[in-house]
């Protein structure tokens, strides 16, 4: 079985990289790395993650992972349905745990107190309003009817202009905050995508499986906030927090995993590998 770990090794010190600098590159541990080479899948956290472990190593040390995991079928163990009813159940707690201290859901809490204040402000407009327009009725009678006329006409004609100037800046805003994708090719197993006009509140993003099973990881600021064996057909929701600059999506099936954010389709088509690493790079609307 340790066939296997000594080829990827061979070929680790060959390309001249370190454990750390491995671990670095593919965001495995370090401990499973070594479990890898030294042919101890059992220490591994399921025989799920055996396969996608060693396609992602194979392919960062240059070494075609399809046929080494081809060559070495007998030695691999298959990943069990269990494995990834276990690991969404594990998922699923993790993501409610975080979405109970999301700012949406916070935000949700603080809903009643925000109407009472927006309440309260309705009240005093109302009354600072009626006792303006009573103010200007009465101004309006001492004042002679052509006098009138003139302010009333002036009044309309700058209350039309501001509406226009309004509705085009309104317009001129919408447009500059149309929410921009570009997903530039896979170089080997990584690739960039370019977010623009981002929200600045916070964000969704939408992963699926599409045509079979994948192994989905989102990294925001360094921290796993999601990961998941995703079954064929299947999809789930991460938050991304507003003021993200950049986070990535891992997957170790990317020729069958989808991605939406904040409903827009990411092509991320452009690619061969199997095993990639996304890197998203945000700029917020103005």
């Amino acid at each position: 079985m340790d066939e296997i770990g000594q080829k990827l090794r061979a070929a680790r010190i060959e390309k001249g990289y370190t454990l750390d600098d491995l671990q670095q590159i593919t965001k495995i541990q370090k401990r499973y790395l070594i479990a890898i080479e030294e042919g101890n899948f059992d220490q591994l956290p399921g025989d799920f993650y055996v396969r996608a472990f060693i396609k992602q190593y194979a392919e960062t040390v240059g070494i075609d992972s399809d046929a080494l995991l081809n060559q070495f079928q007998q030695d691999i163990p298959d990943p069990q349905p269990e494995e990834y009813v276990q690991a969404s159940v594990q998922n699923q707690t993790r993501a409610r745990r975080q979405a109970e201290h999301s700012p949406a859901n916070q935000l949700r809490r603080r809903l009643p107190q925000l109407g009472l204040l927006l309440l309260g402000i309705l009240i005093v407009f109302g009354v600072y309003y009626i006792t303006i327009v009573k103010s200007h009725d009465e101004a309006k009678q001492a004042i002679p009817d052509d006098s009138s006329k003139v302010t009333l006409s002036t009044t309309r004609k700058k209350s039309s202009a501001k509406s226009s100037s309004s509705a085009a800046a309104k317009s001129s805003s919408s447009k500059k905050a149309e929410l921009t994708i570009k997903a530039a090719a896979a170089t080997g197993n990584t690739q960039a995508v370019t977010v623009s006009n981002m929200p600045k509140t916070a964000s969704k993003l939408s992963v699926s499986a599409t045509t079979a099973a994948a192994w989905v990881a989102v990294v925001i600021d360094n921290q796993t906030t999601w990961q998941a064996s995703l079954a064929a057909g299947s999809s789930h929701d991460v938050t991304i927090p507003s003021g993200t600059t950049s986070f990535q999506v891992r997957s170790g099936n990317a020729k069958a995993t989808g991605l939406k954010l904040n409903g827009k389709t990411v092509d991320i088509s452009n690619g061969t590998s199997v095993v990639r690493t996304i890197t998203f790079t945000v700029s917020a609307a103005d």
